[in-house]
């Protein structure tokens, strides 16, 4: 339908500039120019219409531009010669005075050429869309490509990082076998309820502040059962962040991480705190733990920060980050990334 609108609108504005002219000129508009513009008009849309069937059938629309051209060229001038042949004969039968003279092939030598270049920019206009839908098409086709790959890689990330964590939690709880066979099943209890919140939220691409942190509370319950004393949590989550989302795991690989790389290795344990703040148009999020942060003994190089980086980077590209430093004794990890109480499209 749009085809056939443009087909006429674009024609019939070319065809109404002659009778436009010959109204300025002769105040009036003869019948047998105008029957003779609608001739033509129709006669024009019929012939490019039938170009453009011949242009489907001959697959020209998926030849490279190089091929299309020379073609293009020859069949603008064919349309030409026969549009411009029409109108001779048509002003033949039309036009009682008319005859056929030296006049005439100058006639038919102008009209030729004219019609050349309206095929030309018929042909022009008609390439040109289907060139552009096609490349909008394919950019289409990109994008859903692009997604696909990235759910892919987000899926494999997140397969991965399940069972690095079952593994540590797993590993806390042999601790207390031994020592305290009570305890440890009560332990079990807790690691069946923390896996099975784990596993829903897992399977989504991005979950609430606050049920991030439902999750990193069951973590330190299982972990408090190790430590005991030796291990104290604090917490600062901003009311205005905790409808805001983030990927699943992130804050809790942050935890797990300040435990295993903080916490354990001092005697006297310490404290690991966690805050959520809204700083502009970013969610940030921290994790303090006591203890150093040695650059040549990197916990950069385990699955779960890697994780996370690779994450965060599916997800934001460079508009989020994860980095960590050492300040006043403490460990500061710190995961800044766009604030969205939305999930959009993108993300």
């Amino acid at each position: 339908m749009l085809y056939w609108a443009l087909q006429f609108l674009g024609w019939g504005a070319v065809f109404s500039l002659g009778l436009l002219s010959e109204y300025f000129v002769n105040g009036r508009v003869e019948w047998k120019t105008l029957v003779k513009v609608i001739t033509m008009l129709l006669f024009v849309v019929f012939v490019t219409h039938f170009y453009r069937a011949a242009i489907l059938k001959l697959g020209w629309l998926n030849k490279s531009i190089a091929k299309v051209v020379p073609r293009a060229l020859i069949g603008a001038i064919v349309l030409s010669i026969i549009i411009t042949s029409f109108k001779i004969g048509a002003n033949y039968f039309i036009l009682p005075d008319f005859k056929f003279d030296s006049e005439t092939l100058k006639s038919f030598l102008g009209g030729m050429l004219s019609y050349f270049v309206l095929t030309t920019i018929w042909t022009i206009v008609y390439f040109g869309y289907h060139y552009f839908d096609k490349s909008r098409l394919q950019e289409v086709k990109n994008l859903q490509l692009e997604s696909s790959q990235k759910e892919s890689e987000l899926s494999n990330l997140k397969n991965q990082l399940n069972p690095h964590f079952m593994f540590n939690a797993m590993n806390s709880i042999r601790a207390l076998v031994d020592e305290d066979p009570k305890l440890a099943k009560i332990s079990i209890t807790q690691l069946s309820n923390l896996l099975r919140n784990t596993l829903l939220l897992g399977k989504k691409r991005l979950v609430t502040v606050s049920d991030e942190i439902k999750i990193v509370h069951d973590y330190l319950a299982l972990e408090k059962v190790r430590f005991e004393e030796r291990l104290t949590f604090t917490e600062d989550v901003k009311p205005n962040t905790v409808a805001a989302f983030l990927p699943p795991l992130i804050v809790q690989t942050l935890v797990e991480n300040a435990i295993k790389h903080g916490i354990s290795k001092k005697a006297a344990g310490g404290t690991v705190a966690v805050y959520v703040s809204k700083l502009g148009d970013s969610l940030c999020v921290e994790v303090h733990n006591d203890g150093e942060y040695k650059h040549n003994n990197s916990p950069d190089v385990g699955i779960g920060l890697q994780n996370a980086r690779k994450r965060l980077s599916i997800l934001y590209g460079n508009n989020a980050a994860l980095t960590i430093e050492n300040y006043n004794n403490k460990v500061i990890s710190k995961v800044i990334l766009p604030f969205q109480t939305e999930i959009t499209s993108r993300t």
